[in-house]
């Protein structure tokens, strides 16, 4: 039987105590309907989990009692971020979901030319706490200690002005092949940048290319975006990663 798992930040010891959330509480006691003294799974994002029992006076506020702590990080051996443009409601979800279930070390949405979605400070830092909240979830579902950052939202512009950038960019009209990318450094991010549902502009990718990314393309098919990044992150993975 799979033991529920739950993200809980902190210095973990045994016979520490902590409280769970009340989102947590809820859905513990409610859809779960666990029972004192079930055993749970407890991380802390940054490679320490815990088996601990779970206790509750009220069918709102339960605590978990942490008993054997141990290090247990199943991260991939490289060093990935997603560089993804902002797209629209359930499709960024999704690729970012899946991305962390593949091994993403981290994300950094951007603004390109053609997105279709823009916010605000206010509304992009709101956006920025959802997705880390997803993340979160995906990483209690696939097993993972250690939870991606999602970065602030910025232009795709800002973030090029970064120097030496290793990496690709996803461009249905690329010359390269995977077979022609040179392996990705297991101790340096390697950046996979991917457009929004309009692609990204002539200007964009040779901008990218000119900042050290490697225009690349996925076949004869154009790929949506949210399908881009497991597609692009599954066959990273299998040739140099840990899906072998």
């Amino acid at each position: 039987m799979r033991i529920p798992r739950f993200y809980l930040p902190a210095h973990y010891q045994p016979g520490l105590q902590i409280t769970l959330s009340k989102e947590q509480a809820h859905y513990a006691l409610s859809v779960l309907r666990l029972k004192n003294g079930h055993c749970v799974e407890v991380f802390d994002g940054q490679g320490q989990r815990a088996f601990a029992q779970l206790y509750s006076q009220s069918r709102r506020d339960a605590e978990v009692h942490l008993q054997q702590v141990e290090t247990y990080r199943i991260e991939s051996p490289l060093n990935t971020v997603l560089v993804q443009a902002i797209s629209r409601g359930e499709r960024m979800d999704y690729s970012l979901q899946k991305a962390v279930e593949l091994g993403i070390s981290a994300i950094q949405p951007v603004f390109t030319e053609r997105c279709e979605v823009r916010l605000d400070e206010e509304k992009s830092d709101k956006r920025r706490q959802q997705w880390q909240a997803l993340v979160i979830s995906a990483c209690e579902q696939s097993g993972r200690t250690v939870v991606p950052q999602v970065h602030t939202p910025i232009s795709l512009a800002h973030w090029l002005e970064q120097d030496a950038l290793t990496g690709i960019v996803l461009d249905p009209y690329a010359q390269a092949t995977l077979a022609q990318i040179t392996s990705p450094m297991p101790s340096q991010p390697w950046h996979i940048l991917i457009g929004p549902e309009g692609g990204l502009t002539d200007s964009e990718v040779q901008q990218a290319h000119k900042q050290g990314l490697t225009p690349l393309r996925l076949g004869g098919r154009i790929l949506r975006t949210e399908t881009a990044a497991p597609v692009i992150l599954a066959l990273v993975q299998n040739r140099w990663g840990d899906l072998n």
